[in-house]
C-alpha cells in the first residue's frame, strides 16, 4: 500500500495514477485460487440505479457490498475463498443486500456498487489473521472501483461513501487514503457493522460525526444486547453514534414502542433492549455472531433514520456552499 501521506498529498490526478498501479502489487500472501479481476469498464461489473426523480442537490453514491458469500468449489473441485463477482449463483446471493442497500443510500443520486472478489464467510470465521492476509484481493477491486467512479461518474459532484460489516471495512481503508481534492466533496462515508479504530483516526482526518446533519464525517455503530454479545472482529472501534437520534452519548431513542437504543460510551456500541435475542440469531454465524449480536440487521433496524439522513446530510452539504 502507498503510504497515507503521499496518497492525500498527489492531487486527484496523482491519486488516480498510483491507484492505477495497485493491481501490481496486491496479491495474497499464500497462493491461493483466486478469481480473474473485474473489468469496471464493463457495465455489468457494477450493480447500479439512478434516483427516481431528478434532483437538483445530487451526491451520487459508491457502496461497498457485505460479505454474502462462503467458500466454494471451481469446476476442477478446488476451493476458493473469494467471490467471484461474474458468477451467477453468487451475483443473485448479493442482490437482496444491493437492492436494500440502493433503496436507503441512493434517494440523491445514482448508486453505484462495483462486484468485487469479497473474501468468504469463511475467512472472517478463521479470524484476523486470515482476513488480513486475504483482502488484500478485495481491496485492489473496491480501490479500482472508486477509482472509476470518480472519474467516470462523479464529474465533480459531491459524493457518498458507504458501505456495511466487510464493505464498512473497504470505506475505512478509502478514507484512510482519500487525498484532500477528494475529502472536500465527500458529503458523509457510512462504516456500518464495521470498526473505526484509534489508530484510523491518528492515520488521516476521518472526522466524527457529532450530529445528523454534519457533513465531511464518518458514521459508525455496531448494534447488541449486550456487551457480551460484541464481536471481538468488530472491536474495539472509536466511534459510535445513535443513528435513531444522532447522538454520540447515552441518550436512548425509541426504535419502535417497546424497543430503546443507546451508546454504550465505554464500549462504543450500540445497546439494543427490548428485543428477544434469539429471535436474530443465526446459527451458521455462531463462529462470529454470539446470541444478542445484531449484525445482520445493522441495516434492516435503522433503514429510515438512515434514508433521510444521506438527503439531510446532502442538503447540508450544498447549504453549507451557498453561505
Amino acid at each position: 500500500m502507498f503510504p497515507v501521506n503521499v496518497m492525500r498529498r498527489c492531487g486527484l490526478f496523482g491519486w488516480l495514477v498510483l491507484w492505477c498501479c495497485v493491481g501490481c502489487v496486491a496479491r495474497p500472501a499464500v497462493q491461493e485460487r483466486v478469481p480473474a479481476a473485474p473489468d469496471y469498464a464493463d457495465p455489468q461489473a457494477w450493480y447500479r440505479t439512478e434516483p427516481e426523480t431528478e434532483v437538483a442537490a445530487r451526491a451520487d453514491v459508491f457502496y461497498v457490498l457485505p460479505t454474502c458469500v462462503w467458500d466454494w468449489q471451481d469446476g476442477e473441485g478446488q476451493w476458493c475463498h473469494y467471490a467471484d463477482p461474474y458468477d451467477p449463483a453468487q451475483r443473485a446471493a448479493m442482490q437482496p443486500s444491493y437492492e436494500l442497500a440502493a433503496e436507503i443510500f441512493g434517494g440523491r443520486g445514482a448508486f453505484c456498487a462495483p462486484y468485487y472478489r469479497q473474501i468468504t464467510l469463511d475467512a472472517w470465521i478463521a479470524g484476523e489473521e486470515a482476513v488480513e492476509r486475504r483482502f488484500g484481493v478485495a481491496m485492489q477491486d473496491i480501490r479500482a472501483a472508486f477509482a472509476r467512479f470518480i472519474r467516470e461518474e462523479s464529474e465533480g459532484r459531491p459524493f457518498v461513501l458507504a458501505g456495511f460489516s466487510q464493505g464498512g471495512k473497504g470505506v475505512v481503508e478509502l478514507l484512510r487514503e482519500l487525498p484532500d481534492s477528494l475529502s472536500e466533496r465527500l458529503v458523509a462515508a457510512y462504516v456500518i457493522g464495521y470498526r473505526v479504530t484509534e489508530e484510523d483516526l491518528a492515520a488521516v482526518a476521518i472526522r466524527p460525526a457529532e450530529g445528523a446533519g454534519d457533513t465531511g464525517v464518518t458514521v459508525c455503530y455496531n448494534s447488541v444486547a449486550d456487551a457480551a454479545a460484541i464481536c471481538p472482529v468488530l472491536s474495539p472501534s472509536a466511534l459510535c453514534i445513535n443513528p435513531l437520534n444522532w447522538r454520540t452519548d447515552g441518550e436512548p431513542a425509541p426504535l419502535n414502542d417497546s424497543v430503546t437504543v443507546r451508546v454504550d460510551t465505554d464500549r462504543r456500541v450500540l445497546l439494543v433492549e427490548g428485543f428477544d435475542p434469539m429471535r436474530y440469531y443465526e446459527p451458521s454465524l455462531a463462529g462470529l455472531f454470539a446470541v444478542g449480536n445484531y449484525h445482520l440487521q445493522e441495516l434492516f433496524f435503522y433503514r429510515d433514520a438512515l434514508k433521510e439522513n444521506v438527503i439531510l446530510r446532502t442538503d447540508a452539504w450544498y447549504g453549507s456552499r451557498k453561505k
